[in-house]
């Protein structure tokens, strides 16, 4: 967290000596420069959520390769896809969705900031917009780099993928703030 000017700010705990309760409580949250701090004389270093930077960015150059029988096979998956585009049947949505993902493909090889990272079962992944029903991405289908491809399994909802990506940082994509 930080400040409107960009000072770190940090919860503060202290010992908790009513007997019988947590062992701690939150004192409060206060920002690098506060007095209250001064107690402490190493703060916290900032979470890091990466060994490589390089995971953060997409790379045009690795082919996806998306599991297309297990994200439409998935009930929780093909539950994601607006119901409009479900009632088009099977085989229909099975195309529209093989051309979304090589439309979100192209259109990340152009602009490699439509790629959104968001942290996952201890790994990174990138989301990348999947449009079925028109311009505006109805789905983000998460993608992780395997050894030269990225691998795609899942589709998560426009609301799920940006409380997923908030966990790093306020994503700043416009498909998936808006």
């Amino acid at each position: 967290l930080y400040t409107p000017r960009y000072e770190e700010i940090f919860a503060l705990f202290s010992p908790n000596e009513v007997e019988g309760k947590q062992p701690w409580f939150l004192k409060g949250f206060f920002k690098e420069s506060d007095g209250a701090l001064r107690q402490v004389p190493v703060l916290p270093e900032r979470v890091s959520f990466v060994d490589d930077p390089i995971n953060l960015v997409y790379d045009s150059r690795l082919p996806i390769r998306a599991n297309v029988d297990h994200i439409l096979g998935d009930e929780q998956n093909y539950e994601r896809i607006p119901e409009d585009v479900r009632n088009l049947g099977e085989s229909t949505v099975r195309r529209l969705f093989i051309g979304a993902v090589k439309e979100a493909e192209d259109r990340a090889a152009a602009n490699y900031t439509l790629a959104v990272p968001q942290w996952y079962n201890g790994q990174i992944q990138l989301l990348l917009p999947i449009a079925l029903s028109g311009d505006t991405p109805d789905l983000a289908l998460a993608i992780h780099r395997e050894d030269g491809y990225y691998s795609a399994r899942t589709c998560l909802s426009i609301d799920m993928a940006y409380n997923n990506a908030r966990l790093i940082v306020r994503p700043e994509a416009s498909w998936i703030t808006s």
